[in-house]
């Protein structure tokens, strides 16, 4: 993935800047639909990338669904509109999606476990309202759920929800990409856990410098 050429016009709209790592550019590949993981230590850093994933798919005539913090949506947004993108419209025709991961993740949890059925229901309907409006039924989905159960000393309910957005992903078409703040394993992180939320994904990104 390495080897990826970076061909879209988004780094010459202003407030958004080139994607910081070429192998993220596969999450905007609707032939290849990946599931990719972020560690970082910067905000700025996730709030840069998904600006430029974002925005490139919405060009393309795509679906985006951001569940995230409002801190991180507030410096998304703010980017995507400084950029020139009309989010109300994008909003109004379905093909942007930004919801709160706190509220989301308390749809689906019981016994702060994730229910596969509420899952489906609550995250899968979501993602199958946006592919219905976004071309070639394709989403570009950015979530920080399972970050926030990391936080809050859950990993192993953060790993089975990688596992449910997994499931998931054979029925819609979709990619995700996952972001974990290295905040979020504590003081001395359980490698075990950080190797079972790695095998979840396609491919993971390693810290970066901001």
């Amino acid at each position: 993935m390495s080897g990826y050429t970076d061909t879209t016009p988004s780094n010459r709209l202003p407030g958004i800047s080139r994607v910081r790592r070429p192998e993220l550019l596969a999450l905007l590949r609707p032939q290849a639909a990946a599931h990719i993981v972020q560690f970082y230590e910067a905000d700025i850093v996730v709030v840069e990338n998904i600006s430029y994933l974002t925005a490139n798919n919405l060009k393309a005539g795509n679906a985006s669904v951001l569940i995230a913090t409002p801190a991180h949506l507030g410096g998304i947004e703010e980017r995507l509109i400084k950029a020139g993108l009309d989010l109300n419209g994008f909003r109004k025709a379905g093909r942007y999606l930004a919801l709160d991961a706190a509220a989301t993740l308390s749809e689906f949890l019981v016994d702060d476990w994730p229910d596969k059925a509420k899952f489906d229901e609550a995250v899968g309907g979501i993602v199958r309202r946006a592919s219905e409006k976004s071309a070639n039924g394709f989403v570009f989905a950015f979530g920080e759920m399972v970050a926030l159960l990391c936080s809050a000393g859950k990993a192993s309910a953060a790993v089975r929800l990688e596992q449910l957005w997994n499931a998931l992903a054979e029925s819609y078409h979709f990619s995700l990409c996952c972001a974990y703040p290295l905040s979020s394993f504590g003081i001395e992180p359980d490698l075990n856990v950080v190797f079972q939320i790695c095998a979840e994904h396609s491919l993971t990104i390693p810290v970066e410098s901001p």
